[in-house]
């Protein structure tokens, strides 16, 4: 086991050929402790320190023989492991024997009735929420990390006023509710993840999918088209209006977590605002494909009856998962044909998730012309350093529609600053750069 972080300039693979010939699952799990179920109170001085917490998942990865990532903070922890079939349950026996796991109703207790047992195990397929992979698809290595946030969502110090301000819905309940109610579909996730699987009600069409490369820029695209979520339409009595209801999902149902609830206080501040229900899709889309392909097992449903449509992008080399035979919602970013197979725009320090199929994966794929240009005009300054990259045009484009047309925000550098660049001596392209701050 390795456990360090992707070399630098090197971003994570959304392909794999598995080496290990083992078969094997690959976990996602999360917890926020002040969230239902609580953390039960004995237990709250041990997360106090997230070091210990992590300590814990070093040595039981080491155990295991596991790869993935694992985020732990003082809020909770966020985790997706791979490994063989033994060692997955080996690893999941020992979390539900662990403090950090308590009050989640995942203890094994076999002197329990069978009933009580398979009820237990309901439980941990909910809460791990397992998917065929090996350790592979993590390329053999275990990134541990402690974190100020468990899921960065670019808000500083922001925890929900109350959890039950947003209520989860389980899948068949949010199924139910797209079939039979008028409601808004909103994805939490980002573009690129959304461009290839998203779900389609039959009463209001496709979900909303906003243009964020990150969900640290999930706060943002609320603030400037919040408004759009909430627009009263008219009731039965006429001019009387009815309260939208807002659906949201993402992977996993981490990040509608605290992104869901920070919009719905952020949407509650305005008195005047006649704001409606939002809801959640509890254990995201993961979830949903599971209870899908239960209910097409028992023959109570066919793969055209899901209202997720595509594939669902995962964040391992696997690139995404999905119901067998699922059509592709997505298109060659090349050639145009039907597609959901991922690969990455080949310029150097681009790394922007595309859309290629086996045919044109050969070819010089890029996000657009403007970034085969920049590489071309990229070189070091006088110091011989290596410059920034700027944003290509493509990305200028999202990031204006993101930003309602504003502003185009910067790249994330390490080690620079505009000012000194441009002291040194060094060209690019001159953004417009107007800061906003999400409360």
């Amino acid at each position: 086991m390795r456990d360090l972080n992707a070399p630098p300039g090197k971003s994570d693979a959304v392909s794999y050929t598995c080496t290990c010939n083992e078969p094997g699952y690959v976990l996602l799990f999360y917890r926020y402790w002040a969230n239902s179920p609580i953390l039960p109170e004995q237990w709250l001085p041990e997360t106090v320190d997230p070091e210990r917490l992590a300590a814990f998942h070093r040595e039981q990865g080491d155990l295991c023989n596991l790869s993935g990532k694992v985020r732990i903070s003082k809020e909770g922890f966020n985790i997706t492991v791979a490994g063989s079939e033994k060692n997955i349950e080996q690893y999941v026996t020992a979390c539900c024997s662990h403090w950090s796991f308590s009050g989640l109703g995942l203890d094994d207790d076999t002197s329990a009735s069978s009933e009580l047992q398979d009820e237990v195990q309901r439980n941990r397929d909910e809460f791990f929420k397992p998917t065929p992979g090996c350790r592979c698809v993590f390329e053999g290595i275990l990134n541990i990390r402690v974190t100020a946030e468990i899921t960065p969502l670019g808000v500083t110090n922001y925890s929900p006023s109350t959890w039950e301000a947003v209520r989860a819905l389980e899948p068949a309940d949010f199924h139910q509710k797209c079939v039979d109610e008028d409601v808004k579909l909103v994805d939490v996730r980002n573009y690129y993840e959304s461009r290839i699987g998203y779900f389609v009600s039959p009463t209001s069409g496709e979900a909303v999918k906003p243009p964020i490369r990150r969900f640290s820029q999930w706060p943002q695209w609320v603030k400037e088209h919040g408004d759009e979520l909430m627009e009263n339409k008219a009731g039965p009595e006429g001019p009387q209006k009815s309260k939208p209801q807002v659906l949201t999902y993402c992977t996993g149902g981490i990040r509608c977590e605290k992104g869901v609830r920070w919009m719905e206080e952020y949407m509650s501040k305005d008195e005047l605002r006649n704001q409606g229900q939002i809801y959640t899709l509890k254990g995201g889309i993961a979830a949903y494909l599971t209870w899908m392909e239960a209910e097409i097992a028992a023959g109570k449903k066919t793969a055209e009856d899901s209202l997720f449509k595509g594939r669902n992008y995962v964040f391992d080399a696997r690139g995404s998962t999905g119901l067998a035979g699922a059509e592709p919602v997505s298109t060659c970013h090349s050639c145009g044909i039907p597609s959901g197979r991922l690969s990455k725009c080949v310029s150097p320090g681009c790394h922007l998730v595309l859309v290629v199929c086996p045919t044109c994966e050969m070819g010089d794929v890029r996000c657009c012309h403007d970034c085969l240009k920049l590489c071309h005009e990229e070189q070091g300054d006088v110091s011989g350093h290596r410059r920034p990259r700027p944003l290509c045009e493509c990305e200028q484009a999202r990031e204006r529609e993101l930003w309602a047309g504003e502003r185009v925000k910067e790249p994330k550098t390490q080690g620079w600053r505009t000012k000194k660049r441009m002291k040194e001596g060094g060209q690019g392209k001159k953004l417009d750069i107007r800061i906003k701050v999400a409360e």
